[in-house]
């Protein structure tokens, strides 16, 4: 079987940052395909410990290694030089050299982290451009540059502010480049990859753990490797590109085709098209749509949701009750706790199995070690845990509050929840699967006077969840829940007779207790509100139902 011809045969290539990662990937792949490289990095260590490992191979593949700095115009023009040089000239430029840049929010970063992101990234491309465009216009046969982006360059919110800016930069000045250069026939093309599994991504974190990460961001099973990309690379360089200039291509496993359409259930304005509607009448705009469904559907125990054994805390009272009520009604079985024995005796005598309840106070982890020991030995593990538990405070400055008010709220409301989670999720992950919920609140979102502690609390809670659905594996997810303003005994302590005007915890759970149930690992660290229930609703005496 004759071997397949090499696109790159006797092309000589810069490739820059290509002592690891990408780069390194590419610089094989190169050589694979038939090319002479010059191997470009800052770390003049790795790139010559790259270079002696290929040169061992004993394959006599003509690879150079010159130390460049990108950022530094007269390194870029030395490079250049280096190549023509020691190849006699040069056919492709891959400007791939990158670093992670600033990733403080934007009123922390400095100017000099601004600026030292923007040279790497940006200007290194720049300068990579220009010098090389003057030697391939010079040589008269045309050329080919491939310059490095990224997904971050298609959004604001897939890296950091300075790193995204810089990858958008890079996409646009492609598109520049090509413009001018394509009466010289050399093509310039961006490449965009996704999450992809370079040591750079992997420094300090555990390598599973990051593959599960990848994989649960994308839609393509298997996370992205540098290897991945290189051939991707190789053809822009190639003839097989011929007449591909100006493009941006993605390499990221189907994430940049992943973002939810506007009627998908998950679009916020989509979202308030969709409730707008409703209040109009209008049952559904769209089958996808997962916020538009009639109040007997969300009422109802429906097909697609089957028995789920659900635990919740603070089922003693507001929410907690009224979802167990619900729950219980819909045919699923709850595992509850609150800390009055009374409220235990009353819902034991109510419930009786497979349905559970205990006296357990979330913020003492013994008890709750105890409490899950007990549950777990005798019953699978929750599909679905939902941290309701919570305290307030009284309506008071945070400076006229006492420590010891202030610690109760934070140990019950943050402390609690992550007691909850440490000792039920051991049982969830052994089982793969599993959905979190962590009550959250609009303060947990925004801020207002005198309630301290609590919005204290609930914007931790919201961080934590974004935490923790970072350390889940796929099949299970965590998510925070603004559960809108009910008319609980915490609400009319901050609202008074205004909590009047909001639903009853038994109307709230109508709607929430199937659209908790109906969570899927796919919305895992999510931000989410129970339709519907987050605005204002009018005196109680003009309400006919919930919509």
């Amino acid at each position: 079987m004759m071997n397949p011809p090499r696109r790159l045969e006797n092309r000589v290539a810069i490739v820059t940052g290509g002592a690891s990662g990408i780069g390194h990937a590419i610089v094989l792949h190169f050589l694979q395909e038939g090319a002479r490289v010059v191997l470009a990095d800052m770390n003049c260590q790795t790139g010559m410990a790259v270079l002696q490992a290929i040169e061992l191979k004993g394959n006599g593949d003509p690879i150079r290694f010159f130390e460049c700095d990108v950022s530094q115009e007269a390194d870029v023009a030395r490079l250049v030089q280096f190549a023509v040089q020691e190849f006699g000239r040069l056919d492709c430029m891959v400007n791939n050299a990158g670093t992670g840049g600033a990733t403080n929010p934007l009123v922390k970063t400095s100017v000099e982290d601004w600026d030292r992101t923007q040279a790497i990234l940006l200007r290194g491309v720049f300068l990579g451009i220009k010098h090389a465009a003057k030697v391939m216009i010079r040589q008269g046969e045309g050329g080919a540059i491939v310059n490095m982006a990224s997904i971050a360059g298609l959004t604001g919110g897939a890296g950091g502010a300075a790193y995204s800016t810089a990858k958008a930069g890079v996409i646009n000045l492609t598109r520049c480049a090509a413009i001018q250069l394509g009466q010289y026939r050399i093509r310039c093309n961006s490449v965009s990859p996704g999450t992809i599994l370079t040591p750079l991504l992997l420094r300090g974190a555990d390598p599973e753990t990051m593959r599960e990460a990848a994989c649960a961001f994308q839609p393509w099973p298997e996370p992205g490797l540098p290897e991945h990309v290189a051939p991707v690379v190789a053809f822009l360089a190639s003839d097989a590109a011929e007449f591909m200039t100006g493009e941006n291509v993605l390499v990221d496993g189907g994430v940049a085709a992943g973002a939810p359409f506007l009627y998908s259930g998950q679009h916020p304005l989509g979202n308030a098209i969709a409730e707008r509607m409703k209040a109009t009448g209008v049952q559904s705009f769209d089958a996808g749509s997962t916020q538009v469904q009639p109040q007997s559907d969300l009422a109802s125990p429906v097909a697609d949701i089957p028995p789920k054994t659900v635990l919740i805390t603070g089922v003693g009272r507001g929410l907690g009750r009224a979802m167990t009520d619900k729950l219980v009604q819909l045919g699923h079985t709850v595992i509850g706790c609150t800390r009055s024995q009374a409220v235990v005796d009353e819902l034991r005598a109510r419930y009786g199995p497979p349905h559970r309840f205990d006296s357990v106070d979330v913020a003492d982890d013994g008890r709750v070690r105890a409490w899950a020991e007990s549950v777990v030995a005798e019953r699978p593990a929750p599909d679905l845990l939902m941290n309701n538990a919570a305290a307030t405070n009284r309506n008071l400055q945070i400076w006229r509050l006492s420590p010891e008010e202030f610690a109760q709220v934070i140990n019950v409301n943050l402390l609690g929840t992550v007691n909850v989670l440490r000792n039920f999720l051991p049982a969830m992950l052994r089982r793969k699967s599993g959905i979190v919920v962590n009550f959250s609140s609009g303060w947990g979102r925004e801020a207002a006077p005198n309630v301290g502690p609590y919005c204290a609390s609930k914007w931790a809670i919201e961080g934590l969840t974004q935490v923790l659905a970072k350390e889940l594996p796929p099949g299970m997810a965590a998510v925070s829940l603004h559960p809108g303003i009910v008319n609980t005994d915490s609400l009319k302590k901050a609202f008074g007779a205004r909590a009047e005007e909001y639903p009853s915890p038994a109307e709230w759970a109508e709607v929430a207790a199937p659209y908790l149930l109906r969570i899927r690992p796919q919305d895992n660290g999510r931000a989410l509100s129970v339709p519907g229930m987050t605005t204002y609703r009018g005196p109680r005496s003009s309400r006919v139902a919930v919509d």
